[in-house]
């Protein structure tokens, strides 16, 4: 899966136009919009994956801090028993908690990726609309 870094670096190679052969353009528009429909499938689907995962993990660390996960639950995880925390401070914990993060920075990540690839449809959408009147004004210059 393309990371945002190589995204952006596909988008600054794909979004220079040739002016001289405007009608190429436009038929590259399609072969583009399915490179970056199949790259923000992905990091949706991906998004969608931290997010499921962080509430299973959210629920185990949940049962972990309330002491109830067993000996063998805690064994299977390689965590050690954590003493009782009160329902109060139990969203503080869950807050903090290194594993959990990680899972909400990969969902973030992913979430970023996705904004730009839309970012990056659009213009493809309007593409189609600037090389038109390109070829419009190019004619118009032109005395046709």
């Amino acid at each position: 899966m393309e990371t945002l870094e190589q995204i952006l670096k596909l988008w600054n190679v794909d979004a220079v136009m040739d002016q001289t052969e405007p009608s190429k353009e436009l038929l590259k528009i399609p072969t583009l919009h399915s490179k970056y429909l199949g790259i923000l499938t992905k990091h949706k689907i991906a998004s969608k994956k931290a997010h499921f995962d962080y509430l299973q993990l959210k629920k185990k660390k949940w049962e972990y801090y309330t002491g109830k996960l067993s000996k063998d639950e805690l064994d299977e995880m390689g965590w050690e028993p954590f003493p009782f925390v009160l329902k109060s401070d139990m969203s503080t914990y869950l807050e903090a908690d290194k594993d959990l993060i990680k899972i909400l920075e990969k969902k973030v990540y992913h979430e970023e990726c996705v904004s730009v690839i839309e970012s990056i449809m659009n213009e493809l959408k309007q593409r189609t609309w600037q090389l038109r009147d390109f070829i419009s004004w190019e004619k118009f210059v032109g005395g046709q």
